[in-house]
């Protein structure tokens, strides 16, 4: 994992977290809850330092998937 963070300005801050493409499932969490739980508590504990604070995920995986290849029908042929 690699956690980079980037001032903004204005107080704001970008946190990027880059992960290996088996840990993305994992960090995310069943329906989000991991990474919705994660950008919570950095926003309160950010909050107290009068800063906005957003956490992202940075994979290319995720940002460039190839599309999904189509299967064959074997059931759907045409009749002879």
């Amino acid at each position: 994992m690699l956690v980079e963070s980037f001032e903004r300005g204005g107080g704001t801050v970008a946190i990027k977290v880059k992960l290996a493409d088996v840990d993305v499932g994992r960090f995310i969490g069943k329906a989000g809850r991991n990474i919705e739980a994660i950008r919570t508590l950095i926003r309160v504990a950010s909050s107290r330092d009068h800063k906005r604070v957003f956490v992202d995920l940075a994979n290319p995986s995720l940002t460039h998937s190839a599309p999904r290849e189509r299967r064959e029908d074997s059931a759907g042929g045409s009749p002879s």
